[in-house]
């Protein structure tokens, strides 16, 4: 009963040799099952392996605290990023690594898309309005909290990282608007998306937006996080490339970390204190053309052909669908909500 009970499950989650595939059409249930399984088990090695590095981190940024480094001075803010930038990333290179290199054979497969020349002047404000909508559910969501309980359940993460002097500001310009975004778009865009891709490129583009949204780990940013990453998935599935999506992702959080941290990174008067004060002016406008935006945009989007992709193919489309779902990839999901 044992063996049988085995040669089931084996038989469930056995792939076919990628060499001998010539379309996408090819895969079989078992096969999107057992990448979905791969996912899973990545993610959750992922988690393990940052949170033994974050304690190896704080460790490490104590014993120096201890050894008399000052924890409001700026190199101690920039050791502070850097620790936490290395148990976020170093994991999820390592993990997602080993899933793209599995996986990296079937890329020649992939569907070579036709792109018009306006798509980009469609895909920049689609970026900012998909976020604004990811904001206005947070908010939407404070406020039902609010109503229900008396107070908003969502703490304002980037009030809480909020950096206590100018210096303090410009690292955390850094980190967060030139630094994440390369990692993040390499991590889930290009290792992950890549990765994902031979379960349809729909599919691997909400669920690598999914995982990019959940990664952030609380719920102020989830929902903003998983829009921005729909959008930077389309772009990178169109183009072949992350590039493009890596400048929109750098650009995007220029502008948010100028305009909430504006009065930390200003002070100092001359023309440093006009460029971040017109790069926040800016900013605000985008903001607020995005708002009132997004509904055109979406149905631009529709209907423009961009968002227009190749459809998973061949005999058993349904039953490859719900093979998406393996338990171990959504036990791997839960465990990173449950990390908010």
């Amino acid at each position: 009963m044992q063996k049988s009970l085995t040669g089931i499950i084996a038989d469930r989650y056995r792939q076919q040799s990628f060499d001998t595939l010539t379309s996408k059409d090819d895969l079989k249930p078992a096969d999107i099952r057992r990448l979905c399984l791969d996912v899973g088990i990545a993610l959750i090695v992922s988690v393990l392996l940052q949170k033994v590095i974050f304690i190896a981190m704080v460790m490490l940024l104590r014993s120096l605290v201890g050894a008399g480094l000052d924890t409001g001075s700026t190199l101690f803010t920039v050791l502070n990023y850097t620790f936490s930038n290395i148990s976020t990333y170093v994991p999820k290179l390592l993990a997602f690594g080993v899933l793209y290199k599995k996986y990296r054979p079937l890329k020649r497969l992939d569907t070579q898309y036709e792109n018009k020349s306006y798509y980009p002047l469609i895909f920049i404000p689609a970026m900012f309005a998909f976020a604004m909508w990811g904001s206005n559910i947070t908010t939407c969501i404070n406020y039902i909290l609010q109503l229900l309980f008396g107070v908003g359940g969502i703490e304002n993460v980037m009030d809480a990282i909020a950096p206590s002097s100018f210096s303090a500001g410009i690292v955390t310009l850094i980190f967060t608007a030139f630094i994440a975004p390369i990692f993040e778009e390499v991590i889930y865009r290009h290792l992950l998306l890549r990765s994902l891709k031979p379960i349809g490129d729909t599919p691997a583009i909400i669920l690598s937006a999914l995982i990019f949204g959940l990664a952030h780990g609380n719920f102020d940013q989830f929902a903003y996080a998983f829009l921005s990453g729909i959008i930077f998935g389309l772009m990178a599935v169109r183009y072949d490339t992350i590039i493009p999506g890596m400048v929109l992702h750098l650009i995007n959080n220029f502008f948010v970390t100028v305009i909430t941290y504006q009065d930390r990174l200003t002070g100092i008067g001359g023309l440093w204190d006009g460029l971040v004060n017109a790069a926040a002016a800016l900013g605000n406008t985008i903001v607020n053309v995005s708002y009132y935006a997004a509904p055109f945009i979406a149905v631009l989007l529709a209907f423009c052909g961009a968002a227009k992709l190749t459809p998973v193919g061949g005999e058993h489309k349904h039953r490859k669908l719900i093979a998406i779902f393996s338990p171990v990839f959504i036990i791997a999901l839960v465990v990173m909500l449950l990390q908010f």
